[in-house]
């Protein structure tokens, strides 16, 4: 049975998993539109992976979290998209 430490380690492994596919995308000069397919894959693992927290808060508290859960997200995913092509370049 998985604690509760264990499951934010798979959680945040999880997080890692889905920068490194968008700084692939970058590093291998994919499209923009698979890196935003990854960067969509990554909101709805957030959501399923949140879920259960999610639950407990209001309406307007849910709305309010994934308001800046949104922002982090999109900004994880152009830094790693952004690395991806500055990596390119130096490799």
């Amino acid at each position: 049975m998985m604690t509760r430490q264990d499951k934010q380690l798979a959680i945040a492994f999880g997080d890692l998993g889905c920068a490194l596919i968008i700084f692939s995308c970058g590093l291998f000069d994919a499209p923009y539109w698979l890196a935003g397919l990854a960067a969509g894959s990554m909101v709805i693992y957030w959501n399923a992976s949140r879920a259960a927290p999610l639950r407990r808060l209001s309406a307007k508290g849910r709305a309010h979290v994934t308001r800046v859960a949104g922002f982090v997200i999109i900004a994880i995913a152009m830094g790693s998209y952004w690395l991806g092509l500055g990596a390119a370049g130096l490799v």
